[in-house]
């Protein structure tokens, strides 16, 4: 798949976030009889429209996102059918709607790619032999429970778990085996930084190559997707963490590596390269996926999904107490390329799963955001409402323009700041 093409599906993937998001606003307008004056799917120009019972339903020539118009929305306009003129419940309704859809958006599409993919269940563990999870006796198959009182629901818990964690801190680990729970005490291991790699991606379980880039030292030697790495300068490799150890062992400069294709046993000789990413704390520990029944599907999304609002809310707080650094924010720049790289798979069905993943995973970042109440959000909006709810008269609807204008303000200064900070890391 070219640069281009991924970078319009992740354009079009986070454009159907945004619509599912406006949709939201729209029908739950639309049935407490709030006129709707403009349903629009994506930006700038309009190439069509067409009006249906006063509504104008137009494409526009930008292909992002959407919006809704109505009635009364950024002025007082005295009727019946305006935003404006509104009772406070209606209003909150309208502004909940749009996070709401998103996740509810979220879960459906999860419900459906974990009922054909998988999970990993919390049994499903893998404990990597000379990792600190091993040396402190854990074993396959034991159930992580909580980390440091922080319960383990699923499995994306353990990175936010150990995320805020220093140089050489320890944390308590409770697990569960054969349904009696153990407690013992490790340090993670950094990983991340600056690291050699090879330029390849692996399976999440095995040393089998699932993509590589057509200009890397490695596609140039020989290497392929699909291509199984046994050994590394002749020294066997049994697993991710000793493929990655004798890469780095090896440092900068020439490999050999061997590889299992089909019945044939290959070798390549190739430079290796010089990377950074960020650094993180590691247990030694990963999951795979079982085949589960539908109702296992609908308790794994909503997991999932509570697992990733909690994340958001963490990460917040984490920005305001200086834990996250600003300039680890990710804008739109950021979003659509990290999708596009998501989307890069050998086969259609990888790219099916990692996008559908992207989408839901980013659906719900967008629903939980949109409820924080600052100025030209939704939660902003949900708070003055209930203020008009409680006090029995209506805000004045323009002070309330001019503290949205002051908020889309703010936003775009941070939009320019986090699009700033994704060029950068770009470049890098």
């Amino acid at each position: 798949m070219s640069t281009f093409t991924s970078i319009l599906i992740a354009l079009l993937a986070l454009s159907i976030i945004i619509i599912i998001h406006e949709l939201g606003h729209f029908i739950v307008a639309k049935a407490s009889g709030i006129k709707v004056l403009e349903f629009g799917l994506f930006m700038g120009p309009k190439l069509f429209s067409k009006t249906i019972n006063g509504t104008i339903y137009s494409i526009r020539a930008i292909p992002i996102g959407g919006f809704v118009a109505m009635e009364g929305e950024d002025e007082n306009v005295i009727s019946p059918t305006s935003y404006s003129s509104a009772k406070p419940y209606k209003k909150i309704l309208v502004s909940v709607a749009g996070p709401f859809f998103n996740i509810v958006f979220a879960f459906l599409i999860l419900t459906i790619l974990f009922s054909f993919t998988g999970y990993a269940l919390d049994s499903n563990t893998v404990i990597e032999e000379n990792g600190p999870l091993y040396y402190a006796g854990l074993r396959d198959g034991d159930k992580i429970v909580k980390i440091d009182n922080r319960k383990i629901l699923d499995p994306s818990d353990i990175t936010i778990a150990l995320y805020p964690l220093q140089e050489n801190e320890t944390v308590d680990v409770i697990y569960e085996r054969e349904g009696v729970r153990n407690i013992v005490n490790v340090e993670p291991v950094k990983k991340g930084g600056v690291r050699i790699m090879l330029n390849i991606t692996t399976q999440s379980t095995d040393t089998i190559v699932v993509d590589i880039d057509e200009n890397s030292n490695g596609y140039i030697a020989g290497l392929r997707s699909n291509d199984k790495i046994t050994h590394i300068n002749d020294q066997p490799v049994n697993s991710l963490n000793e493929l990655s150890t004798l890469v780095n062992e090896n440092g900068i400069g020439s490999i050999k590596v061997t590889v299992e294709r089909g019945q044939e046993q290959l070798s390549f000789v190739f430079d290796t390269i010089e990377s950074e990413s960020m650094e993180y704390y590691d247990l030694g520990l990963y999951y795979y996926s079982s085949k589960i029944n539908i109702f296992q599907a609908i308790k794994h999304s909503v997991l999932y999904s509570m697992s990733v609002v909690k994340t958001v809310i963490i990460s917040i707080v984490w920005l305001i107490t200086g834990t996250v650094k600003v300039s680890e924010m990710m804008g739109p720049v950021g979003i659509i390329s990290t999708i596009g790289e998501q989307i890069k798979q050998p086969t259609f069905v990888l790219f099916l799963l990692n996008l559908v993943n992207m989408m839901a995973f980013i659906s719900i970042n967008l629903g939980v955001m949109n409820l924080i109440p600052f100025p030209a959000l939704d939660g902003s909006k949900i708070v003055i409402h209930s203020i008009e709810w409680i006090m029995g008269k209506p805000f004045n609807q323009d002070k309330m323009k001019y503290i949205t204008i002051a908020g889309f303000v703010l936003l775009l200064l941070l939009l320019v700041f986090t699009t700033f900070n994704d060029i950068v890391r770009l470049i890098r």
